[in-house]
């Protein structure tokens, strides 16, 4: 019983790892960087008890990430962040749900006119 308790443990823990994430990133060839952004902004805030890891691409564009110990609390993260923000007049940015992580993607060109290969690689990771 208790072998099987650490292995649903460190299954959890494994699952939905930001660095795995950015390892495939890397993989995928898509260039990144970690980094800090203004506090003020709302792809900041805490969701659900979680503040994210952002990541800069060479286009300027943002990945925010949010990881949580189930898919459940990360959709759950998903649904708040659009309640909180409906009412507000945001940039362009998408949003996923992926294994355990909540992600945005931030980008400053028009809705429709955003990276489509990020997205690719966001939703290939999933399988």
């Amino acid at each position: 019983m208790t072998l099987v308790c650490l292995l649903a443990l460190s299954y959890l823990l494994y699952k939905g790892n930001i660095d795995k994430f950015k390892e495939y990133l890397s993989k995928v060839e898509f260039e990144n960087q970690e980094v800090t952004i203004n506090n003020g902004s709302m792809f900041d805030n805490r969701q659900l008890g979680k503040s994210p890891q952002h990541l800069k691409n060479t286009d300027g564009d943002f990945l925010h990430i949010y990881k949580y110990p189930s898919n459940l609390l990360a959709k759950e993260a998903s649904k708040s962040f659009k309640r909180k923000t409906e009412e507000y007049n945001m940039v362009s940015h998408n949003l996923y749900v992926v294994e355990n992580m909540f992600i945005i993607y931030e980008y400053q060109r028009s809705l429709d006119d955003y990276d489509k290969s990020l997205d690719e690689i966001i939703r290939d990771y999933e399988e």
